[in-house]
């Protein structure tokens, strides 16, 4: 016989030997409790969905937006800033195609565009409705070899 075997002591089964039991407690809990979790990680996962949209669509109004260049700068070539009108006007178009709300605000002399989106989800297992805000600028450059100012 080898050191190992003599070692071993055989396994007495016990009186109360639980291997492979569990509670009634945790038996009659796991199961609404997964899904309680399952069905609000469904809701929590559709708010970070909605806050996504209203971010990219904060981030297209504002690339829209920055298009309207002011020709009456543009073309004698005193400067590249966006037509205050023009831009709000872009973007609100922008916002309205794609059934959005939000706000515009033309800053900086017409070279930086934000724009504020509002979004609502409505949860299917929440009782009430979330509403999400998603704010983006963008800043018009001008230059070749780097921006001019």
């Amino acid at each position: 016989m080898t050191p190992i075997q003599q070692c071993r002591v055989p396994a007495r089964p016990s009186q109360w030997d639980d291997s492979g039991g569990i509670p009634v407690f945790v038996a009659l809990i796991i199961g609404p409790l997964l899904l309680l979790c399952g069905l609000l990680t469904i809701d929590a996962f559709g708010v970070l969905r909605a806050k996504q949209h209203a971010d990219d669509l904060s981030v297209e109004a504002a690339r829209a937006a920055q298009q309207a260049i002011d020709p009456a700068q543009a073309i004698p070539g005193k400067a590249f800033v966006a037509d205050p009108v023009g831009a709000v006007s872009a973007a609100r178009v922008y916002l309205a195609r794609t059934g959005a709300t939000g706000t515009v605000r033309v800053a900086d002399c017409g070279r930086t565009v934000t724009v504020t989106v509002a979004g609502r989800y409505h949860p299917v297992f929440w009782p009430t409705t979330f509403t999400v805000h998603a704010t983006s600028s963008a800043t018009l450059l001008h230059g070749i070899t780097q921006p001019d100012r």
